[in-house]
């Protein structure tokens, strides 16, 4: 088996507290054929140093700037690799163990694939597993993929998301104007001209440390949500569409009953 190349981009900015963690999740990998480059947005907390280290051993590249935000690093980095492969991990999200040769031995056996996805747990700021209710009710959507209910809710996480760059040249980057649902703008655009796979193993871990974007801004993740599945398939979707907004109030629920009810049990 000829193993694809592959190219893992991590957009970061002041991650020290994670981001030698998710390095280690890529590098231990052990993946034949790996390109690994950190897009820094110029951070100031001691991040740089980790990267200055891992590129002086051999083990990645990087890039310490000022950007555009976490969708135009990630954009850019996509223009500085040049693996068939893509698949990018935020900083302080973590690959699972044998997660890159279980993703490359599939695309290489099933070139008719564009992209796929599989399992993401979360964890919590100490790699520890919780809000395993969520991480369920995902993989069930995931186990039953159909795109008219990826129009009603991402229920696909990111950094369990790997792709061809055929794909990506065919429906474009990221859009810029989104903060938090720029990758399900993607995943809607892909999803639309070609079907994934589901790999039915952890490939990944989703980090909610309670300061992260998602963490704080779950709400406005929902309205993003829904402005994404507007502008992509709003026109041939629209009763999905307005399933979106239903299943929003649905969500946003769930989500403020999570973190009352979570906070106090942890007090």
């Amino acid at each position: 088996m000829q193993w694809p190349t592959l190219s893992v981009i991590t957009p970061s900015y002041n991650q020290a507290e994670f981001i030698e963690r998710t390095i280690a999740s890529v590098l231990s990998q052990d993946y034949p054929r790996l390109e690994y480059l950190v897009m820094d947005g110029g951070s100031r907390d001691g991040t740089v140093a980790i990267l200055e280290r891992h590129a002086a051993a051999g083990k990645l590249r990087f890039v310490s700037e000022k950007d555009g935000g976490q969708s135009a690093a990630v954009n850019e980095g996509f223009r500085r690799t040049t693996g068939e492969i893509i698949g990018w991990v935020n900083s302080d999200d973590l690959y699972a163990p044998n997660a890159l040769r279980t993703v490359g031995a599939y695309f290489a056996e099933h070139p008719e694939v564009e992209w796929l996805f599989g399992r993401c747990p979360i964890i919590d700021r100490d790699d520890r597993p919780f809000k395993a209710g969520i991480t369920r009710y995902k993989e069930f959507w995931l186990r039953h993929y159909d795109y008219r209910w990826l129009v009603v809710e991402n229920f696909i996480s990111q950094p369990a998301v790997f792709f061809r760059r055929r794909l990506l040249d065919r429906v474009g980057v990221l859009e810029t104007d989104y903060h938090l649902a720029m990758d399900y703008h993607l995943w809607l655009r892909m999803g639309r001209v070609a079907r994934p796979a589901f790999l039915d193993e952890e490939l990944a871990c989703f980090r909610s440390s309670g300061d992260n974007k998602m963490s704080l801004q779950w709400r406005k993740s929902f309205q993003e949500d829904l402005e994404a599945a507007r502008a992509i398939a709003g026109g041939s979707h629209r009763l999905w569409v307005a399933l979106h907004r239903l299943n929003g109030v649905k969500l946003s629920t769930a989500y403020w009953l999570l973190d009352r009810f979570g906070a106090r049990a942890r007090q």
